[in-house]
Order: structure tokens, then sequence, then C-alpha cells
């Protein structure tokens, strides 16, 4: 049985429930590379390293004699200025290689580039009381339709198990209710020592056990359209094109089978290690077709068409879509003129007065 991720309750209002929760998907690839020196056939391995002589070493002849470099080495300084190494160490072509020397992990700190040159040093002991204490308790906050929610807020999906007990009632009451109202609870989790939206939602799949919970992106994480639009998309689209489009979207249509979707990098990748390893001659790239450019959109539309549909169907849908256009742009004539038209003279109706003044002119 797999660990839980976190283990803990949730709460909304008065109503709580006990549940562990479980990642939804494996980052693991099927293949991972080392690096490899082709030469010696060796793994390579990286080392960090900072410019200049190691501290202990006498660094007169290296260093610029500046404030700077003479301020005391301590660990926990707030700020430190970058020392400044002589130009000949970096860019006279002619010189000798740089001096490096290895940093051991330890003294390895984080720092924060505020003006060229210099760092505000963040220690590890101060990053880690940063970290948020683990609460075992996911507060519920509010409730919102699952169709309000952007789906580029959705960041990685969970799974959320209840554990056993009398507890496990109100879970499975609590994922009916979400699922029969189309909502879904908003609110906080700290994993990894870190603040995370999260959205809980009962699975799309009603044979699914559990619920699933998402964390969200925060509003100041996502970028805004805008400032990559260039206004195309306020063009007006004409009613023949959208009427077409409308029907090549319905002829393409059909469920969602998400294991029809395949990922042919990773099944390439395989066919190449199985190749090296067998010694097997590597297959070739395929030629990707070009494209041709779409010049008039109505032709690109019935050809896509002509894929899906016999040609007499697409056909007769462009004529009726052609004379509908004819219709609409035809000039509108007075009803009673055009009724009279219309009518031949034998369908005319006559009057059944005019007999009667006839005979009474004979009388």
């Amino acid at each position: 049985m797999a660990r839980p991720l976190w283990s803990g309750s949730i709460q909304i209002s008065l109503v709580g429930f006990a549940v562990e929760i479980y990642p939804a998907t494996n980052t693991t690839r099927p293949f991972s590379f080392h690096e490899i020196d082709r030469n010696t056939m060796a793994r390579v391995k990286r080392q960090s390293v900072s410019p200049g002589p190691a501290p202990e070493e006498d660094a007169a002849d290296a260093l610029v004699d500046t404030p700077a470099a003479e301020e005391p080495r301590e660990g926990n300084q707030a700020l430190h200025l970058a020392r400044q190494m002589q130009s000949s160490l970096t860019t006279s072509p002619s010189a000798p290689p740089a001096i490096e020397h290895t940093v051991e992990r330890a003294d390895i700190v984080k720092g924060y580039e505020y003006e060229k040159g210099k760092y505000a040093i963040i220690e590890p002991a101060e990053l880690k009381n940063l970290r948020m204490a683990g609460k075992k308790t996911i507060e519920v906050s509010q409730f919102s339709r699952a169709s309000e929610i952007d789906p580029a807020l959705f960041e990685k999906p969970y799974f959320v198990m209840p554990k056993a007990g009398p507890q496990a009632t109100a879970f499975a009451v609590i994922r009916t209710s979400l699922r029969e109202s189309g909502m879904v609870g908003l609110g906080e989790i700290v994993f990894s020592g870190r603040q995370h939206l999260m959205a809980l939602a009962p699975p799309l799949d009603p044979n699914q056990p559990g619920m699933m919970l998402y964390t969200l992106r925060f509003a100041a994480e996502l970028r805004s359209a805008r400032d990559y639009s260039n206004n195309v998309e306020d063009a007006k689209a004409d009613a023949a094109q959208l009427k077409l489009a409308k029907q090549l979207i319905d002829a393409y249509t059909q469920p969602f089978e998400h294991s029809a979707f395949k990922d042919h990098y990773e099944e390439a990748l395989r066919e190449l290690v199985e190749a090296k390893i067998n010694n097997l001659p590597i297959a070739e790239e395929p030629v990707e077709k070009k494209q041709g450019k779409v010049i008039d959109l109505m032709e690109a539309l019935r050809k896509s068409l002509l894929q899906k549909k016999p040609v007499q169907a697409v056909d007769e849908e462009l004529a009726e879509t052609s004379s509908s256009r004819s219709d609409a742009k035809a000039p509108k004539t007075n009803a009673s003129s055009k009724a009279t038209t219309a009518a031949p003279k034998s369908q005319r109706t006559v009057s059944p007065q005019a007999p009667a003044r006839k005979k009474a002119r004979s009388a």
C-alpha cells in the first residue's frame, strides 16, 4: 500500500472527516540517462565551483586590494559584496585559465542580486523558518461552480480517500452533494512547507472511488493574454464560413477516450534504446508533410469536410449555404405587388359582385 502524501481531515463548518491524499500523476519516466564522456565512456560528475582560490589559500595575488576584499568572511552576514577578480583572469584571451576552487555543499547559500555584483545572502536556517507548519486540517472556506474556475488555474491533481470509520459517511454525503450540485470546495493546504490554493471536487467518473483535490495557481501566477494579443481575433466571421466550420466540428466530434492518445516521444525513445542495445539499424525519421498555405478559407473548410463526408453531401450543404447568402442579399419588395406577380392569371379570384353588375346592365 502506497504511503499517503498528506494525512489529516477536511473541515466544512462543523462537518469534518478524516482523509488521506495521494499523488494522482506519475512523474517517473521509463528511461533515465546519465551523462557520459564519449572519449573515456565514464560518467561525468558535476562539481560546484567558485572563482578564485580556496579561502585557506593565499589569494593576495589574485584579489584586488579593495574594501570588499577586506570584509570578514562570516557565514551569517546579511549582505555580501562579490569580490572583484583581476581582469586578467577573465578578459584576456591569452591569459592562463581562471583560478577556481570546489565549494562544499555546506558552504553554499542562496543570494538575491539586488545590484550588479551585490547579493542579499539568505541562510538555509532563515529559509527553514519561513516554511509554514504542516496543518492537519483543510478548511473549506467557500463553494463555487466548477464551470467558474478557469482551466488555466489547475496545476496538479491528487486522490482524496476517506479513512475507515464513522466519518466515512460524511465523506460520501459531501461527495454526492458536490456531484449533484456541480460545485467544488475551495480552501488552502500546506504541502512541503508551502501554502497552496486547492479545489475539492468529485471525480468525473462516478465509478471512481474517493474525491479529487486540485492545487490551483494564485492569480499573481497567471499572465494576461492581452499582453500577447494583436487584436486579430476581433475579425468578424462570415456566416457561411461559420456554418461550414460548425459542420467540420460536428464531423470530427466523438467521445473523449484518454487511452487513445499516446506519448509518441516515449515510444520512439524506447525503440531507439532497444536498437542501440541490440546493434540494430536506427529507423529514419519520417519526413513531415508541409501543409499548404490557406488562401481560400471556404475551400479549405470544404476540403476538410470531404475527408469525413461524401462529395455530394458537401456540395449540397455548400449550395444551401450559397443560396441562403443570396437570399439574404436580395432587395426587399412590396408585399402586395409581390403577391400579385406571384399568382398566375388562372388562379386570380374574381369578385362575386362583378357578374351581378353585368346582369343589371342587360336588364
